[in-house]
Parts: structure tokens; C-alpha cells; sequence
């Protein structure tokens, strides 16, 4: 009777899977979440409009002239909040919890030259992509031309670790596409999300009023407020 019980529950699950009415739902969904994305797009000023691509580049030769420095580092605090505890040696691609990551690379279409996340543990980001805030790999030193890591000024590594952790609430939450809009924390753009973390937080701005208002991931290595601790 188990065995007869089983198999029936097989072809169930088979009969779910291969069903058409599952399959379309699943194509309707796919469509009109498209639908959304062309609607905000239309809706609001494109990244290309928002970030100027001269001001950008600015961004990007400003960048690549700062100096790489040690990273901070804790010795009161052995596991960093389920994160890496130690700090890498000087220079080399880092791994510890609350450490941002950019890259220079146009990424996807979203956002002109860049894109930024947050370090979440030795393999893991939290990143807000197309289809909203996600957690990615943690391997930027080898699939991007350019990266960045960063650590945030005047905070500990316990800190930059509850920012991490405050940006893996949000996943689920939508990409903001309207990157003037960085007061709203229903939706997020990559880099909005790092800064809101640190500015809500610890009020501290990551934000230099490049783009009266919106906040290129560029931005993010260029504040006074981080030090660069690596380069690629």
C-alpha cells in the first residue's frame, strides 16, 4: 500500500510540474513582471539620463587614483556576527562581513559604469539587481573587469556586520528605478541600498552630491567617509 501510495505521489508531482496551466502561469508571471519594469522605466528618467556619463568617468578616474590602505580591524570581535573575523592582508580581494564592493563595469544595463553591493560572508553579496534585493557570490575578483572594496570610516567591523545584516532584511524588496527617490525604503537600487544601510544606521553619508541626489555605486569609493582597501 506505501509503495502503491508513493508512486501516485510521484505522479503527482510529475503531473504539477508538466502541467500546462502551471507552465503558463509561470510564463504570465515572467510577462508581467517585464510589463513592470517597462512601465517604471517609461516612468522615470533612465540611468543614462540621471548619471552623466562625463561625470561618471570622473568618478571612475578619481577611483583608480586613491591609494589601496590596510583594512580596519577588531580584535574585540572573534566572529564579526557570522562573518569573516580577520581582516585580509593588505591589498588582497576582501571577505569580511560589511565590507562594499563596486565595480566600474556597465552592469546589465541598469546602471551606467557601475554596480555595488555589500559583502554578507566569504561566498555571499547582498546586492539589489533588475528583479530587486538578492544575495549573490561573492567572487567580483574574478567575473568583473574592475572592482573596488571599501570599508566605511568611523565604523567597527561589528558595525559594518549589522549593516550587512540590516541589507539582508530587505531582499525581496524591488529595484528602485527611481534613483532621485533614495528616501523610500520599499525599494532599492544596488547602491542606494548600501548607502541607506550606513546612513540609517550610523548617519553616516556615503553620498557626495555627484548627481544631486541620486547615488552612483561609483560614489561609494570616492566619499570621504570609506578608504579603499582594494583594487582590481
Amino acid at each position: 500500500m506505501r509503495r502503491s501510495l508513493s508512486v501516485l505521489g510521484v505522479v503527482l508531482s510529475l503531473s504539477f510540474f508538466i502541467n500546462p496551466a502551471y507552465v503558463q502561469a509561470g510564463e504570465a508571471q515572467e510577462s508581467e513582471n517585464s510589463q513592470y519594469v517597462q512601465a517604471q522605466l517609461q516612468e522615470c528618467p533612465s540611468a543614462e539620463e540621471v548619471f552623466d556619463e562625463e561625470q561618471v568617468e570622473r568618478l571612475l578616474r578619481q577611483a583608480d587614483r586613491q591609494v589601496v590602505r590596510p583594512d580596519k580591524f577588531d580584535r574585540s570581535n572573534k566572529d564579526v556576527m557570522g562573518g569573516s573575523s580577520s581582516h585580509s592582508p593588505m591589498g588582497t580581494y576582501p571577505t569580511r562581513k560589511g565590507v562594499i564592493l563596486v565595480t566600474g563595469d556597465y552592469y546589465k544595463g541598469i546602471i551606467p559604469t557601475g554596480h555595488a553591493a555589500i559583502i554578507y560572508s566569504s561566498t555571499r553579496v547582498v546586492e539589489s539587481l533588475q528583479n530587486g534585493v538578492v544575495t549573490g557570490d561573492n567572487n567580483w575578483n574574478t567575473v568583473r573587469d574592475t572592482c573596488y572594496g571599501v570599508t566605511v570610516k568611523g565604523t567597527t567591523t561589528s558595525q559594518d556586520a549589522s549593516a550587512a545584516n540590516w541589507c539582508y532584511n530587505q531582499i525581496g524588496k524591488p529595484y528602485n528605478w527611481n534613483y532621485f527617490d533614495t528616501k523610500t525604503r520599499k525599494k532599492f537600487y544596488c547602491s542606494h541600498l548600501v548607502w541607506a544601510a550606513f546612513k540609517d544606521n550610523y548617519g553616516i553619508d556615503l553620498d557626495t552630491s555627484s548627481f544631486f541626489g541620486a547615488i552612483h555605486p561609483l560614489e561609494l569609493v570616492s566619499s570621504n567617509n570609506t578608504t579603499k582597501i582594494y583594487e582590481k
